[in-house]
Formats: structure tokens, C-alpha cells, sequence
């Protein structure tokens, strides 16, 4: 059970994110693919550990190459 609180937390504070006025599209879509794998993972009882590592690897990349200026 608190797995899925966790991950509501997570969705919760990523949405809070997502509202904000200085969020570009860009980021505001990587955020909207973070969610979905979040809820993803959610959705899957019995995850294998390279299931949940793979989802985090994915989750990461995608949040960093929004966030992080590559200017």
C-alpha cells in the first residue's frame, strides 16, 4: 500500500510542476511522460527489479533533458 501512496505523492508533486507559469512545453511534456510512466508502474503488482530500474533510467533521462540547459 505505501507503494502506491509514494507514487501518488510523486504524480501529485510532478502535476504541481506541470502548473506552473515558468514551465515551457518542452518540460511540460517531459513532465506529462513522467507521469504516464509513473502510472505505469502503478499499475504493475509484481514488478521484477529491472522492470522498476528501467522505468527510473527512462523517468530520469527524460526529466534531465528537460530541466538541465545544454546551452
Amino acid at each position: 500500500m505505501k507503494k502506491f501512496k509514494d507514487l501518488n505523492a510523486c504524480i501529485s508533486l510532478l502535476k504541481e510542476v506541470g502548473r506552473g507559469n515558468s514551465v515551457d512545453p518542452q518540460k511540460r511534456n517531459a513532465i506529462e511522460q513522467v507521469i504516464a510512466e509513473i502510472k505505469k508502474i502503478r499499475g504493475k503488482p509484481r514488478l521484477q527489479s529491472h522492470e522498476v530500474h528501467e522505468s527510473v533510467r527512462c523517468i530520469a533521462e527524460t526529466l534531465v533533458r528537460a530541466f538541465v540547459n545544454n546551452d
